[in-house]
Order: C-alpha cells, then sequence, then structure tokens
C-alpha cells in the first residue's frame, strides 16, 4: 500500500485529465472524493477546454484550468505558457489521471514537488509516485480506475457517481431552444454521433427509431454537434421522417440542460451519454461487443439505466434492430418511476 501524502490546509492539489468529455465526467467521483476527505484543500481542475464546461458550478473545485490540445502541441510559448501558470499555482500535488506525454512533461516541469502518475510507461520518468495498475484488461469500470489514485491519501468519504450541476438560468435557455422547436411536456433524446470515439450504431437507424416513437405519439428529438446537423438532415430527408434537429443549437452546458428535461436518451457509447446520466436523465446506451470499448469499463453510472449490445456477440452494430431499440425506449417512458 503506497504511503500515505501528508496534507496541510491551504495546500493546493491539481487533477489533470484533458481529454474527451466522458472522460472528464469519469474523473468527477475522484476529484469530489479528494475534496471531501481534504476540505481545507483547494482542488484545481486541468482539462482540455472543449471537455471543461461540464465541471463548471461544482463546489469541489477551486478552479479550472483550460488548455488547447492542437495548441500544446503545435505552439512552443502556449506550452511553456501553462507550464509558468501551472508553477505560480505552487501545487503541492498533482495526479495525472489520463497520462498525455505533453501535460507529464508540463507537470514536469512545472516543479510540483509530487507528482502521480502510472507507472510502466516511458512518460512515467516525470512522476514522483507511482499507481500500478493496468486499464487494458477491463475488469472494471473507468471511474474505478480513476479513484484508484486515493490510495495515496487517506479516504474516509468516496464519491462513486458523476454529478453536472446545472444553474437555473441554463436549464431555462435549454427550455427555450425546445420551446423555439415546439417541442413541449415530456420527450425522448437521441444522440447518434460520437465524436470518433466508439463503434456507432447506424444513423439511419436512429433516424427509423425517431419514425416508429412518432408513431407511437412520443416526443422526439435529435442533438449532436454542428457538423453533424446536415448528415442527420440528409438521411431524414431521405428516409422521408420529419425529424426536430437541434444538432448544433446547444453548448455543452445547453446540452446538459437538455438532457435533463428529457425522459429518456438514447445514446452511443460517448460523451452525451454520460453527461445525460449525470444530470439524473434514464439513458439506454448502445455498446458494441468490443473488449476495448466493453460497457463493463465505460457504461453509465447510476440507477435505472439500460446497456444494449448486438444480440448473439455479433460484430456489426447493425444488428439491433430499431424495433427492438423502441421497445426498451417505450418499456422506460411507460415506467411510473420516470418523472420530471
Amino acid at each position: 500500500m503506497p504511503k500515505k501524502i501528508s496534507l496541510e490546509k491551504g495546500d493546493r492539489i491539481l487533477i489533470s485529465r484533458t481529454d474527451r468529455i466522458g472522460d472528464l465526467i469519469l474523473a468527477i467521483p475522484l476529484i469530489e472524493s479528494v475534496k471531501a476527505n481534504y476540505p481545507e484543500c483547494l482542488i484545481d481542475v486541468l482539462a482540455s477546454d472543449y471537455a471543461a464546461p461540464v465541471l463548471e458550478n461544482n463546489d469541489s473545485i477551486n478552479e479550472v484550468i483550460k488548455t488547447n490540445n492542437n495548441s500544446l502541441r503545435s505552439d512552443e510559448g502556449y506550452f511553456q505558457k501553462l507550464c509558468e501558470t501551472l508553477q505560480a499555482h505552487n501545487y503541492k500535488v498533482a495526479l495525472v489521471v489520463y497520462p498525455d506525454k505533453m501535460i507529464s512533461k508540463i507537470i514536469y516541469k512545472s516543479k510540483i514537488p509530487i507528482r502521480i502518475g502510472t507507472a510502466r510507461r516511458f512518460k512515467s520518468i516525470y512522476f514522483t509516485r507511482f499507481l500500478f495498475h493496468s486499464r487494458k484488461a477491463n475488469k472494471k469500470h473507468e471511474s474505478e480506475y480513476n479513484l484508484d489514485f486515493l490510495r495515496f491519501f487517506r479516504q474516509s468519504k468516496v464519491s462513486f457517481v458523476p454529478h453536472v450541476y446545472l444553474k437555473e438560468e441554463e436549464i431555462n435557455t435549454a427550455k427555450k431552444v425546445l420551446a423555439d422547436a415546439n417541442v413541449s411536456g415530456r420527450f425522448i433524446a437521441l444522440h447518434p454521433g460520437s465524436g470518433g470515439s466508439t463503434d456507432c450504431w447506424p444513423l439511419g437507424y436512429f433516424i427509423k427509431l425517431c419514425y416508429i416513437l412518432k408513431e407511437r405519439n412520443y416526443s422526439v428529438v435529435l442533438t449532436g454537434s454542428s457538423e453533424e446537423k446536415k448528415e442527420i438532415d440528409k438521411i431524414a430527408d431521405r428516409k422521408d421522417v420529419p425529424v426536430i434537429n437541434l444538432a448544433g443549437k446547444t453548448d455543452i452546458r445547453t446540452l446538459a440542460g437538455l438532457l435533463s428535461l428529457a425522459d429518456v436518451v438514447v445514446a452511443n457509447s460517448t460523451g452525451p451519454l454520460h453527461l445525460a446520466a449525470a444530470v439524473g436523465t434514464r439513458v439506454i446506451g448502445l455498446y458494441p461487443n468490443n473488449h476495448a470499448m466493453s460497457p463493463v469499463r465505460w457504461g453509465p453510472l447510476g440507477t435505472r439505466h439500460q446497456v444494449i449490445l448486438p444480440p448473439g456477440g455479433q460484430k456489426r452494430m447493425s444488428a439491433m434492430k430499431p424495433e427492438d431499440i423502441a421497445k426498451t425506449v417505450i418499456s422506460m417512458m411507460s415506467n411510473s418511476e420516470v418523472s420530471k
């Protein structure tokens, strides 16, 4: 068992997770657990500028330091400025949860005295303390792998489920987006994209699912990025299915507000799936039969969610039929426990 780190009131701890939205959401239990056990310390988070908004309004976090990963790799001046920023914060401890080489190097150059990262990697030369674990086996959830970093700290309180905290005005903004689209009352949100992070259920199947649910008199909206909007419209027009396409009409915080208002969210294994779960909405996650993308490691956290994989161990995501997914959605919508 690693020796516990000694911390005093006012010490600053940096937790670094600079990859995607879902990855950062799944690091929230670690962040909140460290703060719960060291309320007298300041907890800062280093995150990508793209994903960082999910941390807003979280009382466990003193400051979020944002980094643009592309600039970090291409601009030496940007690298140096971030290094100087971290050094000026006078951190006592840094936890490199996602062991990116550039981030690990920056934290080393920032002269943070205690630098904790995973062992047996080339970038491990930048750390002073080593976490001996391997995530490749996918034996437990990603959030649990993150919580392994608590071995270096005293721990009496542990958070297991991530929460994204919304302000009333953010929910009101989401309500306006829905009102502008003539959506009122209960609705289902479908999020077809994944940003290339996983194998996807075909977009055409999402459109067919939308059609089936609309035929059953359910309100359905589709969400996604501005880049995905045209493709959604293209496929919907080809299949002659009228859709409410809100892709590109929300930033991350407004999307979180919108998902919090939905009764059920259907999505691939991607950031918005975890975002929906983190704002308290029931989700149906569509996962491939792929060990690297296993729901054991990447499934939604919380209760009453559903995970669906292609039947019979098939590799094709298209083996999951819209009619079958619709049955699960309708069952969730019919469940009297679903209330908003």
